[in-house]
């Protein structure tokens, strides 16, 4: 963006050819914002002439010089008119017509037909018009935040507060008018003879309007031409040139009407498929997300960055309805990108423009009707609908102030300091009541930490000592930390498994391949892709994904992740750390009872008595297996689920079988297993049996072996050699239990170790168990 520095001026009470223009770019780039360069502009006045235009063929216009006393044959151009005022340049000794470029503009095109007075123009306007100037060169990214510095008033406060200058009141730049509030609806009245509505309020915020009954509509001032120009605008006639000119002076977009082409205004919403012609003649097909002003009919502008052709100002407009609002950015940046139509009033919408700044636009407007001396007759109120935006207050302390920039600072430097910015400060004591005007409040400065970086950049970061922070060596307890460093590698090493880590969204296509849709989940409110919008409650899906992606290379996987689960319960968001682990085997067929005996090392490691009981109900996802599943229990307390994966259900995986588990990782953490302590081994040797027995199949490995286990306590190691089933044998199977029985005061014999077997296949048989 290309700023005047003669234009911030405008607003400053001080002449800035007094300031050095290095020292003013490095202080702004210090305290505010980066000047990515700047260069002087001027014009060589004795190449140029003001010429009127005389005849006009097909083939060249003929004007006169009365400076130069010549007649001058120039090329034909659109904007011809008889006795037209427009600057011409001399090169060499050809004449031709001055161009933007000569105005230090990069955009194409001629210098547009001129106001001058007629007693000026034989020289006497190269000493009225000043065009020795600075132009600089600011990065727009650095301002993005902040809606008022898209404005020349913006830079002026900025600079005025940094070299104590005195900013001129806007009231003395502005001319005041009543103002007459509506909500939603402004009925035709001697204030606007247009009825105007304003829907959709979330998107049209504010709208003010102006009438002018009669107004002179005339070429373009030399002045406003040529600061439109250096700044990269075309100017184009007087009154748009004032529309664009106080855009680009107080960062408040505006359009002008014909009135007489506008019998109402509706700003609303677009209807899909409506068709508006902008003014450069593109046409565009509405969409209901398109906000858009309308004669009640027909979209004659698609507000906030364009007006459309049917109603602009031409050559034949001879009274105005001046429409200054304001709109939502986000819907004004979509409809800009949608129509690929950015212009400079989009750009400063796209921003969050302060809502109330709207009325300041139309003063600011007839001010400068009144400077330019153009004749008009207009109303004396400005009708205006929607709500207007509150001043935002803010309570800070000094001390909050000093501890967040470290350094004490002056109470009077505070509160002069948001003086100049324009903030009103009230203190009490040690506090300080600060109002924040709404061009500020509206996105940038909105909570106390907003007021501290205020002070810190008019302080200068420069002047804060340079400290190395300290850090407290004090001992923390990383438990948790080790726990999971320890269940990872138990799972990595004892179990063979590979750690994979997703993402912590599901993947909503593959839910779909298996036919899952969790349930109270969580979903977040600006997903990235609709294929990734809601949290895990679980972490199953992804290692059936992983297991599908790698069975095609691999015959047999095993994954384990260690992550994080959110589950909605009660409108409370609940967050759990999780264990889960998939074994696949591609070709042959896993047994449940070697992979419970693989995952038993993972708890033995970690000293954790875990029971497997048959589950009351299968858990959510519907992927375990009905009679291959049990449900883990540590200390009474469910710490998850572990089993076959149902075959019907794996289908839609892959080919093959799977073993799963999901266990609660915060058990996990929070277990703190027993110091184990130093126990000598017997010196009397154990005798080891096995015993071999059909048992029912609702009887698990797990009551057997503690069946077997407090027969005697001399009893030890109980363990299972094998287990396998038959078809003929319908409900049975049959279990191999290996023991030891070892006394540690003397060595058994082998009627002593004969009783205790006794009691054991005593004990089994109560279990329903048939010795073999």
């Amino acid at each position: 963006m290309k700023i005047s520095v003669a234009w911030i001026f405008d607003h400053i009470d001080a002449d800035y050819k007094k300031i050095n223009i290095n020292d003013l770019v490095n202080a702004f780039n210090k305290t505010t914002a980066e000047i990515e360069g700047f260069y002087s502009v001027s014009l060589n006045l004795d190449m140029f002439s003001l010429v009127s235009v005389k005849k006009i063929n097909d083939k060249n216009i003929t004007v006169f010089s009365s400076e130069w006393n010549k007649e001058i044959i120039l090329t034909v151009r659109d904007d011809q008119k008889k006795s037209d005022v427009f600057l011409v340049k001399k090169v060499n000794d050809q004449y031709v017509w001055a161009t933007l470029s000569d105005f230090h503009c990069e955009k194409d095109g001629f210098i547009p037909a001129l106001t001058i007075e007629e007693s000026l123009q034989s020289g006497a306007w190269k000493k009225q018009v000043f065009f020795d100037d600075y132009i600089l060169e600011v990065d727009n990214k650095s301002i993005t935040h902040r809606p008022d510095m898209w404005g020349h008033r913006g830079f002026a406060r900025e600079i005025a507060a940094m070299f104590d200058l005195p900013l001129i009141p806007f009231e003395k730049l502005s001319v005041e008018k009543k103002i007459k509030n509506y909500d939603e609806f402004a009925p035709a009245s001697q204030y606007c003879p247009i009825a105007i509505t304003l829907k959709d309020q979330k998107v049209g915020k504010r709208f003010a309007a102006f009438f002018v009954e009669s107004i002179e509509n005339r070429p373009s001032s030399l002045h406003m031409a040529y600061r439109l120009a250096v700044t990269g605008n075309r100017p184009i006639s007087m009154l748009v040139d004032v529309t664009n000119y106080v855009m680009l002076d107080i960062s408040q977009p505006m359009h002008a009407f014909d009135a007489k082409q506008v019998p109402l205004i509706d700003a609303r919403l677009a209807k899909k498929g409506e068709v508006l012609t902008l003014l450069d003649d593109k046409k565009l097909k509405l969409t209901n997300e398109d906000y858009v002003i309308t004669d009640g009919k027909i979209p004659i502008s698609l507000a906030g960055i364009m007006g459309g052709k049917k109603s602009g100002i031409s050559d034949g407009t001879t009274s105005l309805l001046l429409e200054s609002a304001n709109f939502d950015a986000t819907t004004i940046r979509k409809s800009a990108i949608r129509f690929k139509v950015r212009t400079e009033a989009s750009a400063r919408f796209e921003k969050t423009l302060d809502p109330n700044q709207n009325i300041d636009a139309i003063s600011r407007f007839v001010y400068l009707l009144d400077v330019q001396g153009i004749q008009y007759k207009a109303a004396d109120t400005i009708v205006s609908l929607g709500k207007k935006s509150k001043e935002h207050i803010i309570d800070i302390g000094y001390d909050f102030i000093c501890k967040r920039l470290g350094v004490q600072i002056d109470s009077d430097f505070i509160i002069k300091t948001l003086e100049k910015i324009e903030c009103k400060v009230e203190k009490k004591a040690d506090m300080y009541q600060i109002t924040v005007p709404t061009f500020r409040s509206t996105k940038d400065v909105t909570i106390p930490e907003d007021i501290v970086e205020e002070l810190g950049r008019f302080f200068g970061y420069d002047n804060i000592p340079s400290e190395l922070p300290k850090k407290g060596l004090a001992p923390s307890n990383i438990d948790s930390i080790l726990s999971v460093r320890e269940i990872k590698r138990l799972c990595a090493r004892s179990l063979r498994m590979r750690e994979v880590s997703n993402y912590a969204f599901y993947d909503e296509a593959f839910l779909k391949t298996i036919n899952f849709d969790p349930k109270n989940t969580v979903e977040v409110l600006n997903p990235v892709s609709k294929n990734w919008y809601r949290l895990t409650t679980s972490l199953i899906p992804h290692l059936f994904k992983g297991v599908a992606s790698n069975s095609f290379d691999h015959e047999a996987v095993r994954f384990f992740e260690w992550g994080r689960t959110w589950n909605l319960v009660d409108k409370k968001v609940i967050e759990k750390k999780s264990l889960a682990g998939i074994i696949f085997e591609k070709k042959s067929t896993l047994d449940f009872y070697d992979a419970k005996a693989l995952l038993n090392r993972l708890f033995e490691s970690r000293s954790m008595a875990v029971v497997w009981k048959k589950p009351n109900k299968n858990p959510e996802g519907g992927w375990f297996s009905s009679y291959q599943t049990a449900e883990l229990f540590h200390e009474k307390k469910s710490i998850g689920f572990a089993g076959m994966v149902d075959a019907s259900f794996f289908a839609n995986v892959s080919e093959g079988s799977a073993f799963i588990f999901e266990l609660s990782g915060d058990a996990f953490v929070e277990y703190k297993p027993a110091l184990k302590m130093y126990k000598p081994t017997s010196k009397y040797p154990g005798v080891h049996r096995d015993i071999s027995m059909f048992v029912p199949i609702a009887v698990t490995v797990d009551e057997v072996a503690a069946a077997i286990s407090f027969v005697d306590t001399r009893v030890h190691e109980v363990n299972l050699v094998d287990s396998f089933q038959k078809d003929e044998w319908k409900n049975k199977k049959s279990l191999t239990m290996s023991f030891i029985i070892q006394d540690e005061n003397q060595t058994l014999t082998n009627d002593q170790a004969d009783t205790i077997f006794e009691a054991i296949s005593k004990k089994v048989v109560k279990l329903g168990a048939t010795i073999r």
